[in-house]
């Protein structure tokens, strides 16, 4: 566990070391690690229950790739 808590401090120190945000990157880590999360809720819940409503948990994930690749 602690391997794993001091690889997602390190990434996260690496990934913003020379960056300049207009938001501070403990709220970009934030965002990106609960659209992570709720990517992979919607796969689970849509796979378990066989509804496709939870499909719509995917979009916040779909945008950040698109939002990426303009970036």
């Amino acid at each position: 566990m602690i391997k794993i808590l001091f690889l997602l401090i390190w990434t996260s120190i690496l990934a913003f070391a020379g960056e300049k945000l207009s938001i501070p990157p403990y709220i970009a880590l934030s965002a990106f690690i609960l659209i992570v999360g709720l990517f992979f809720w919607g796969i689970y819940k849509a796979v378990k229950t066989k509804k496709t409503v939870y499909v719509l948990a995917l979009l916040p994930f779909i945008l950040l790739m698109a939002g990426m690749f303009f970036i």
